[in-house]
């Protein structure tokens, strides 16, 4: 009981409290968790096209070296003569120099280029660079490209590679470049541009914006060429899947967490920019505000249990005391003492009630007493109401009967017989109890008199057990029904009708079923009838069921339970369902005891 008192008061207290926070919290955390998504996505993708820019600026350096070299065919020619020939000459000598300082000049120029070669077939392996002029594949540390160019068989294309070389033979940590290849098949002509990575790197770890955001770029064969260098790279499974997504914005699940990734691409060197953000990272300010809001709400359960603890201690003690007067004013022996003095308003309640339960005892006693000499006479003067119209209407057909059969015994006498019988039972000893099988033999003198006044327009069918002979009612209970089921059905129907009467025993209940299959009620009539039945209306037709109803709620208050089924045009049903009351005793005690 104090657990319960304390935990309901709790959530009373607690609960308008946490639900602002939480629904705040909440709402916050998802508004500036959708924000930073957007604003990440175009940061993101705004930085990847300056990247993109930049990276397209110097593939068109690449463009600039070719038109320069190889669509001037005079210095293409040249070029191809120096190397081809097994010897110089002085004109050979002189354009390579010029061509040389050329590219000398244009790799000096561009910090990211790292050096620049120019290769057309010749039997002696000859090729420009731009670091050393005129060299041969024999005697040159970088040859690795020479391998990837001449393994390939296609039509005219452009690739890159990243690859690492060695200046010297005793270098341990080898300098990483990214090769352009610009591959002239028809002619067996090649142009070698290589990249210092480092430059570009250094370009997108200076545009990125969070500690752990990896931005890197993939090469047309979905290789990485270029990265920001910060952390490990995703799997080459988890690149593959970003490659192939077709959205620019999306969140990918990898094995450190779940990701946002977006993604520029490049149509025309076929290049992928991406961006790749944890949420872990992405979502910091959400965090903060999802634990700044766990926080509060852990302070303010802590704050509203310490205060509902306190002030609900100091009420469930006034509420108990409360409690104890209440049960002290249903004990009639035991006294009532008000407060010694009224404090809060929960001693002004005591002090009031203690005044209430003062008073309402005296008042209860004398009503009471009254009550009990009410219920006496109301339940003889219901007892003594017999129809007027029944006796009338009864001697009526008396007469007509003796006057049709006279001489010898006849149904007239028949009649009377039964009339004095029911007369006897009706008037003697009103409040005495008797047997259900007494109160369904006078049933059937009552019943006998209405087969012959209707001449025999209806049966009835009785179904009981010999239980009936030990159980226990007052007087004229079943005979109202029978009375009710005649007037208001079986009289109306034109042709035969048949009534059951039925008992069945149900544990230490009694249930009393009056059927007939007379003329039956409307749904709105049997509504009427059932509304006054409850609201214990006197003025109505079925009078008799009136009656019995009262009588029932005054012997046995809610032990009982009248019901009332019918269907207009098939017929009603009436089932009355009462304690089994074994001896007379049991009944006579059960009425003191209500009415007390």
């Amino acid at each position: 009981m104090r657990e319960k008192y304390f935990i309901k008061q709790l959530a009373t207290f607690l609960v308008p409290l946490l639900i602002p926070i939480i629904l705040l919290g909440s709402l916050s955390m998802f508004s500036t968790q959708r924000d930073i998504k957007s604003d990440i996505n175009q940061n993101s993708s705004f930085l990847l096209q300056q990247s993109k820019t930049q990276l397209e600026m110097i593939l068109n350096e690449l463009d600039t070296l070719y038109l320069a070299l190889y669509d001037n065919a005079d210095i293409f020619n040249e070029l191809s003569a120096v190397l081809k020939n097994p010897s110089y000459t002085y004109e050979s000598s002189n354009t390579n120099r010029i061509i040389s300082s050329f590219l000398n000049a244009f790799t000096s120029s561009k910090p990211y280029i790292q050096s620049f070669y120019l290769y057309v077939d010749n039997p002696y392996n000859r090729f420009l660079s731009s670091v050393d002029g005129l060299v041969t594949l024999d005697h040159f540390y970088d040859t690795d490209w020479y391998g990837q160019f001449s393994r390939y068989e296609g039509p005219p294309a452009k690739w890159t590679a990243r690859r690492e070389l060695r200046f010297y033979s005793f270098e341990t940590n080898p300098t990483a470049v990214v090769t352009f290849y610009n591959v002239l098949v028809p002619r067996k002509t090649a142009i070698i541009l290589n990249i210092r990575p480092k430059y570009i790197e250094s370009l997108l770890n200076d545009i990125t914006r969070y500690p752990a955001q990896q931005m890197f770029v993939l090469d047309e064969a979905n290789q990485v060429i270029f990265s920001n260098g910060r952390g490990e790279l995703p799997q080459q499974s988890d690149i593959r899947e970003i490659a192939d997504q077709p959205e620019a914005f999306f969140d990918m699940d990898t094995p450190e967490g779940k990701v946002n990734v977006t993604k520029v691409e490049s149509e025309r060197y076929k290049w992928k920019y991406i961006s790749v953000i944890p949420h872990s990272e992405l979502y910091k300010t959400p965090s903060r505000i999802l634990s700044y809001t766990l926080v509060f709400v852990g302070i303010s359960v802590v704050c509203g249990f310490l205060l509902t603890f306190v002030l609900i201690r100091r009420n469930y003690k006034q509420l108990k005391m409360i409690r104890m007067m209440i049960k002290a004013a249903d004990d009639s022996h035991m006294p009532l003492k008000p407060p010694a003095r009224v404090k809060d308003e929960y001693s002004l309640i005591v002090q009031n009630m203690i005044t209430h339960f003062i008073e309402h005892r005296y008042i209860r006693t004398q009503l009471l007493e009254k009550k009990y000499r009410l219920q006496v006479m109301e339940l003889l003067a219901l007892q003594s109401q017999i129809n007027p119209h029944f006796l009338y209407n009864t001697l009526h057909s008396v007469y007509w009967e003796s006057v049709a059969l006279t001489g010898r015994p006849n149904k007239a006498s028949e009649m009377i017989e039964d009339l004095s019988d029911i007369l006897s039972y009706s008037f003697s000893n009103p409040t005495e109890t008797v047997t259900w099988e007494t109160e369904l033999g006078n049933t059937i003198s009552y019943v006998n008199i209405q087969k012959k006044r209707y001449r025999d327009k209806f049966d009835v069918i009785y179904e009981y057990d010999e239980v009936l002979a030990r159980l226990y009612t007052f007087k004229l209970v079943l005979q109202p029904l029978l009375e009710n089921s005649i007037y208001h059905g079986i009289k109306e129907k034109e042709g035969g009708g048949l009534i059951k009467v039925k008992f069945v025993r149900k544990g230490e209940r009694l249930s009393l079923s009056v059927i007939d299959n007379g003329v039956g009620m409307t749904a709105q009539r049997l509504r009427e009838v059932r509304e006054r039945l409850d609201l214990g209306e006197e003025r109505t037709e079925h009078l008799g069921l009136y009656n019995t109803n009262k009588r029932l709620k005054l012997t046995y208050d809610r032990a009982y339970s009248l019901t009332i089924k019918s269907k207009h045009g098939f017929g009603t049903k009436v089932e009355l369902i009462v304690p089994c009351i074994w001896n007379e005793a049991a009944l006579s005690g059960r009425e003191r005891l209500d009415v007390s």
